[in-house]
């Protein structure tokens, strides 16, 4: 038999005194009890009620209470079964944690026990009644009427349980794929849960098996379920093709297109494959990317997305993480220096040492892109700089010559200057908030 409750008052408002307290989920304690006041009085909770009354549960089962909150005209207002307090009158019995009650799976332990629920002062109780009766029989069934799924989704399977007491009862079940033509296109991700994961059309045979009291499998009948392959296109998000630097992570997101020109996020279904799994590896059960070994100049990785044969690709640059700050360096040390030499008629080849943050755990290298731009500052009178040249190649190399035109009776010294710049020829900003440019001084000999 379920109490009716009892309203909410003043003076349990009262006294809550003046506490600024923050929202918590259902539990036991002061804390809890100060939360749900507060809760109760913004949402107009006056009294609360189970949904349920009078409920058997098998003793290797469990069932999943809820309770509402309720106004003073007794409209439902909110779902209370994650905030309020649940309790049993023996523990020895069950648990219950959010309106969730899981028998202790023990034969014999049949009976009754009360359930408590509290919500701010207010509470609701019922009698919940144990059974171990023995499973004879399980049959499956599933809500579609033609028994079918479209590929690449996901869909839940109903199964009813029969007892020697002439009850059916939540029971713990386990799902399996009897045969599959062809093979491999759906799995059970939780042989414990109804829930199927679909891949590619086809035709499967599913059961579901309990134990009944002396440990015997019973299996039901093969339910025969057909996946349709009514999926028309893939798309991925993002659409466009974008860059990823060493140590980022990105979630992708697969959408279906059926053929209804209905939608579905297939993420979880369709195969998402990496071309390069070295500078790009993929979790393809969330989607996330995570860029692993990027190079200077950009890596392309090609994602591949598919779901029953049908694909869709998008291109990923994997590049370095972000500079810290770039030094010029000789063609044979890789130490900063403060200056170079070179003779007219003659080429050298100056590199960039780059340096990145330190919570990179990356070694300082030499930089390999073609974003770099040389120039020569500083020159005396007479050196005309279009006997000058610094180029840099597909590659990322450097080349600095002075030509022979160039006419010296004795040294000289200039400026080399570098720096880095992005698409918009703007010079890129370091982790430090310095331009990754750096200068040293020339010295031209005859």
């Amino acid at each position: 038999m379920r109490s009716k409750g009892f309203h909410l008052s003043l003076a349990l408002i009262a006294s809550v005194g003046l506490i600024t307290l923050t929202g918590c989920g259902g539990g036991d304690g002061d804390s809890a009890r100060f939360s749900q006041t507060v809760d109760a009085t913004k949402n107009t909770v006056t009294q609360i009620a189970l949904t349920e009354d009078n409920i058997t549960v098998h003793v290797q089962g469990s069932h999943q209470f809820k309770v509402n909150g309720l106004n003073a005209e007794g409209k439902v207002v909110a779902d209370l079964t994650s905030k309020a307090s649940w309790e049993l009158s023996d523990a020895k019995l069950g648990s219950i944690k959010n309106g969730l009650f899981e028998g202790k799976n023990t034969k014999g332990d049949t009976g009754e026990v009360k359930l408590l629920v509290s919500y701010a002062g207010i509470a609701d109780e019922t009698v919940l009644k144990l059974t171990d009766a023995n499973l004879e029989s399980v049959t499956v069934s599933h809500e579609s009427a033609n028994a079918s799924v479209d590929v690449c989704k996901n869909t839940s399977f109903k199964a009813k349980t029969f007892f020697s007491d002439k009850g059916s009862y939540d029971f713990p079940l386990t799902w399996k794929i009897t045969s599959s033509t062809p093979v491999n296109i759906a799995s059970f991700p939780d042989p414990k849960s109804s829930v199927l994961s679909t891949k590619k059309n086809g035709v499967i045979r599913v059961t579901a098996t309990g134990l009944d009291n002396a440990k015997k499998e019973i299996v039901s009948p093969e339910f025969e379920f057909t996946i349709a392959a009514n999926l028309a296109s893939v798309d991925l998000t993002p659409a466009e093709s974008f860059e990823l630097r060493q140590g980022q992570k990105k979630t992708i997101k697969v959408t279906g297109t059926y053929r209804d020109t209905s939608t579905a996020d297939i993420t979880k279904n369709a195969s998402l494959t990496s071309s390069n799994t070295s500078a790009l590896t993929v979790n393809s059960t969330t989607g996330e990317i995570t860029a692993a070994d990027g190079s200077a100049a950009g890596t392309d990785v090609t994602l591949t997305a598919d779901c029953d044969g049908i694909t869709k690709t998008l291109v990923v640059k994997v590049t370095k993480p972000d500079i810290q700050k770039i030094e010029i360096i000789s063609s044979a040390n890789t130490n900063a220096t403060e200056s170079l030499s070179i003779s007219v008629g003659s080429k050298i080849n100056p590199r960039i040492k780059v340096t990145y943050p330190t919570t990179t755990n990356l070694d300082p290298e030499v930089y390999k892109g073609t974003n770099s731009e040389w120039t020569f500052t500083n020159l005396p009178t007479g050196i005309d700089a279009n006997n000058l040249a610094a180029t840099v190649n597909a590659n990322g190399e450097v080349t600095v010559e002075v030509k022979d035109s160039l006419t010296l009776t004795t040294s000289t010294i200039i400026t080399l200057n570098t720096r880095l710049f992005d698409k918009n020829n703007k010079t890129i900003i370091g982790t430090d908030g310095s331009e990754l440019k750096d200068s040293i001084q020339l010295t031209i000999s005859p």
